[in-house]
């Protein structure tokens, strides 16, 4: 058979959720899984057009939520032209129903221990409607990823494009807003040192980015692979908690290993928020005191927040901007917290009566609308307190004196540049995200907590 696999993106620029590309690892991963006899061809919409007039005979599709619709869009024009879909990935896991519109066949769960079975039923006409993981994938023996079948562009504009190594999976935390456990399972998994050692001194770029979801939280594992890593001469760019400043010892080997920055998930500044976020509750080091270990090390750091939790009120929003200021944040993140399917977040606001839309996902509205009743401050007062944030983080200003706060790395030629073109563009992106409309501002009064 002539297979494709399609990792969609929406064709529009409030789409992308972080400030840089990396090539992922998933696709071609399941290429490596495919049995031999077939042709396969990979196909990243954020960095290239698919050719739907292309010959193939199967085309499976990886969906995240936030680009269900643009995965249906595909998956019905394939159909149309008697091309069998299969859908995959976190969205169909969660609602393989709604999938099973757009598609001949999902995948429920991680596909690695389901993918050669589901190709053979394919190729032999027998495929069945949905293919269910019953039990975690075991990450020991796993193939070397197909990376030959990805386009050969490493780079977007002048900036490296970072090449996705996955060294662990799953999450021990039950945060409510997230459903990573439910469908990567809550088991923290890690690969074989030795079989990660030899997937990067496989890849050609000195590029990486780590794509685990939480990063490190095996130390014992984590701090072999970085003293392994060291002579590597690899850079790289990895997603962690805050918890990482906790360990001094391991800070300084990913150093070693040429970490160069990390997506840091701070989630909020208050104190009751951070007591109901599982993977900071808890923590023995201060937001303040995780900022210098980390600037100490020469790391650039992308300080992630979410604004909207229910213990959270109007202040939030001057509070953070004091945090990115004084801390001299690298970049930041702004969200507006997002009640995805599947998670308890979205659950309980269902069982409240506080989601505005139980499907919001299949309405095309643009990242960071709100989609629920807030509770401590009306709508309109996240509404404009996120939109005030922004721009107050992003004025040409707040981001010359967060420069010349720097840390030792954007001291290099390299470094200033990614200082400057992650800014400038995450400005330019979140300025013009800021027209969007927020069809349900002005929903009644906040909800008092007691």
């Amino acid at each position: 058979m002539k297979i494709k696999l399609i990792a969609p993106s929406p064709h529009r620029e409030d789409a992308l959720s972080t400030p840089f590309k990396l090539q992922r690892v998933n696709l071609p991963l399941l290429a490596a899984l495919t049995p031999p006899g077939h042709t396969i061809t990979i196909v990243e919409e954020a960095v290239e057009t698919d050719d739907i007039n292309q010959d193939v005979d199967l085309v499976g599709i990886t969906v995240l939520t936030e680009y269900a619709l643009r995965a249906y869009e595909i998956g019905d024009a394939y159909r149309k032209k008697g091309v069998k879909v299969v859908m995959g990935g976190i969205h169909p896991t969660i609602v393989p129903d709604e999938a099973l519109e757009h598609a001949d066949a999902v995948v429920v769960g991680e596909a690695e221990g389901v993918w050669p079975q589901l190709v053979s039923d394919a190729a032999s006409g027998q495929m069945q409607r949905i293919y269910r993981a019953d039990k975690t994938t075991a990450l020991e023996g796993l193939p070397m990823p197909r990376r030959d079948l990805l386009s050969g562009s490493h780079y977007q504009g002048r900036v490296p494009m970072p090449i996705g190594v996955e060294t662990s999976r799953g999450c021990p935390y039950d945060c409510e807003f997230c459903c990573i456990g439910q469908s990567l399972g809550s088991q923290y998994r890690v690969r074989p040192v030795q079989e990660v050692i030899a997937e990067i001194e496989s890849i050609d770029s000195p590029h990486l980015f780590f794509v685990d979801d939480a990063l490190a939280l095996n130390r014992d594992s984590a701090k072999k692979l970085f003293t392994e890593m060291i002579p590597l001469g690899k850079r790289w760019l990895a997603q962690g908690t805050v918890s990482l400043a906790e360990d001094p010892e391991l800070l300084g080997l990913m150093k070693r290993a040429g970490c160069l920055g990390l997506l840091v998930g701070f989630e909020s500044v208050q104190k009751d928020t951070q007591d109901e976020v599982s993977k900071i509750r808890n923590l023995k080091v201060g937001y303040y005191e995780a900022m210098h270990r980390f600037h100490n090390e020469g790391f650039g750091i992308l300080g992630c927040f979410v604004f909207g939790f229910d213990f959270e009120n109007k202040d939030v929003f001057d509070q953070t901007l004091e945090f990115i200021m004084k801390s001299h944040m690298d970049c930041v993140q702004l969200r507006i917290l997002t009640p995805y399917p599947g998670t308890r977040l979205y659950k309980r606001l269902i069982s409240e009566d506080r989601l505005f839309s139980h499907d919001w996902w299949l309405h095309g509205y643009p990242p960071d609308t709100l989609l629920y009743q807030p509770h401590g401050m009306t709508a309109d007062e996240l509404i404009n307190g996120f939109a005030r944030l922004n721009r107050q983080a992003y004025t040409f200003g707040a981001m010359t004196k967060r420069f010349f706060g720097m840390s030792p790395w954007k001291r290099t030629l390299f470094g200033c540049m990614v200082y400057a073109g992650i800014n400038l563009s995450t400005r330019k992106r979140y300025l013009k995200s800021l027209m969007n409309s927020q069809p349900f501002a002005g929903a009644s009064n906040p909800i008092v907590m007691r």
